[in-house]
């Protein structure tokens, strides 16, 4: 079962559209698991979401830079979704011209429960002359971990105002950011 969604936005004074696919994950070895588990155990990786979104943006050259802030919530704990590769100080998941967001979370020995990303597209207002982020279009998909077995949570769109709800965790841990 996939699901898809589309979700519109406006930024720079260009229109654009975010689209959504989560697919469950049939098989772990084509999508490259084995790289970041070693010892994959495929079977235990089965059915976990992939998500992609890409964006179509009628903005080009540096009016089309954006980025990716994902705020995960899993029971009572809230954290932020970072590239592991990406300097820790950045709330970034991605970042560049025109960023394709991609996750593929597998978390098989976790206990079982809701495992939630809002997934927000922002910008830097003056692109490189600040420290501040804001949202422009956001959605919301996930898991549901029971006995280890997943089952994938609707995508849906958010509005961008449920920010708000994550700026106190987003604040603490970037210090040096604001989030507007």
């Amino acid at each position: 079962m996939q699901r898809e969604k589309s979700v519109p936005f406006e930024v720079r004074a260009h229109r654009g559209l975010i689209s959504v696919r989560v697919v469950p994950n049939d098989d772990p070895w084509a999508s490259g698991h084995q790289l970041v588990v070693p010892g994959l155990n495929a079977e235990a990786f089965r059915g976990f979401p992939i998500c992609t979104a890409s964006i179509r943006y009628h903005g080009h050259g540096i009016n089309a830079i954006m980025g990716w802030i994902q705020v995960v919530t899993r029971g009572a704990e809230v954290s932020i979704d970072l590239a592991p590769n990406f300097d820790a100080t950045d709330p970034f998941y991605a970042y560049g011209y025109l960023p394709t967001f991609f996750d593929a979370p597998a978390n098989p020995d976790h206990p079982d429960g809701m495992w939630r990303a809002d997934t927000f597209l922002t910008v830097v207002p003056d692109v490189i002359h600040s420290r501040h982020v804001v949202p422009i279009a956001a959605f919301t998909w996930g898991y549901e971990l029971r006995a280890g077995r997943p089952t994938l949570l609707d995508v849906a769109a958010l509005p961008a105002a449920d920010w708000a709800g994550h700026r106190d965790v987003l604040s603490a841990k970037h210090p040096t950011w604001t989030f507007g």
